[in-house]
């Protein structure tokens, strides 16, 4: 499989990192002209979501992200949120910290209500944060992720609203010239299917970012089960029905280790870090047959076990098993 030729230089001394990056002259010459060609231009393993929860330090994030590197990553999606997720000003450090390793990064705005949170006084904050950290960051920006599963979850009332907020938010970079950073939503086919009338969705996002886990199916087993593989183009099926054409990137699959912080559907799961390891190998067996010939992506669902279980490494930091790309 195709894999960008990139050749990095470390120095760490003290605390202080500092990255150089050169890309061959005769791939610049063959660059994609959008933040769209790019994502199309990708396929098979492209990177892994990062949870913002524990607030990690620019020297974290770049030392996080250039493991990541290491591994075969070319992006990564930013999940939950620091604080109360209205700064701009720590969006801006963790999209500095994508650029000043090089890794193309798809912030994301975390859009989930609980009990009486109103649309106005939690999500919005966050989707001006973000959107001001993007403005103030364009460079490293793949694209933008308005929400975690919010058709699902329900956050904007329906999906026409929800796609007026979309429409907003790129208003708002084509104003600033920025009109090519594709904005949609990380969102399971499940979320798309309940919504009722999704025409105005469909519409709205530049791209489908697809949440897919096999590990919930009613009939799953084990990760390397050839049902979670079944279960898995079930679901690219139907974003393949309503796409219309627009490029799909897996933003979140994964198996985790342990049932920790989401329990299954099915009584015959079996989630260890065997499962979790055999997922991964299941979906890099597929590389040629179905992800390059489809032109299709897929992010792991976290990056490590801060978000419980679902982690490649483990909140120690040590490996679960030697993966790479």
């Amino acid at each position: 499989m195709h894999v960008l030729s990139m050749y990095l230089f470390a120095w760490i001394s003290l605390g202080h990192l500092a990255f150089v990056w050169s890309t061959p002259l005769d791939e610049r010459a063959h660059e994609p002209e959008s933040r769209l060609d790019k994502i199309t231009s990708m396929y098979a393993f492209e990177g892994f979501v990062y949870a913002l929860d524990n607030c990690p330090s620019f020297v974290k994030l770049v030392q996080d992200f250039q493991r990541m590197l290491s591994k075969g990553a070319r992006n990564v999606i930013t999940f939950d949120y620091c604080g109360d997720g209205t700064d701009a000003a720590y969006y801006d450090q963790v999209i500095q910290a994508a650029g000043f390793t090089g890794i193309n990064i798809i912030p994301l705005v975390w859009t989930l209500l609980i009990g009486n949170q109103t649309l106005e006084d939690t999500a919005v904050p966050k989707i001006n944060a973000v959107t001001q950290a993007v403005l103030n960051n364009p460079g490293p920006v793949l694209a933008v992720a308005l929400g975690d599963e919010p058709l699902y979850d329900n956050d904007f009332g329906s999906a026409d609203n929800l796609a007026s907020y979309i429409w907003q938010i790129k208003a708002t970079f084509a104003a600033a010239g920025l009109s090519d950073i594709p904005v949609s939503i990380s969102e399971l086919a499940y979320g798309w299917q309940i919504s009722g009338n999704i025409t105005e969705m469909v519409n709205a996002v530049d791209f489908f970012m697809i949440n897919e886990f096999p590990y919930f199916a009613f009939d799953a087993t084990s990760g390397g089960n050839t049902t979670s593989w079944n279960d898995f183009l079930n679901d690219l099926d139907y974003y393949q029905n309503i796409s219309q054409g627009k490029p799909l990137l897996i933003t979140q699959t994964g198996w985790p280790s342990n049932e920790d912080e989401f329990a299954p559907n099915s009584p015959a799961i079996v989630a260890s870090v065997p499962s979790e390891e055999a997922y991964w190998n299941l979906l890099d067996s597929h590389c040629e047959d179905f992800f390059k010939a489809k032109n299709i992506g897929w992010m792991w669902r976290s990056w490590d076990d801060t978000v419980e279980g679902w982690g490649a490494v483990y909140s120690n930091e040590t490996e679960k098993w030697n993966f790479s790309y």
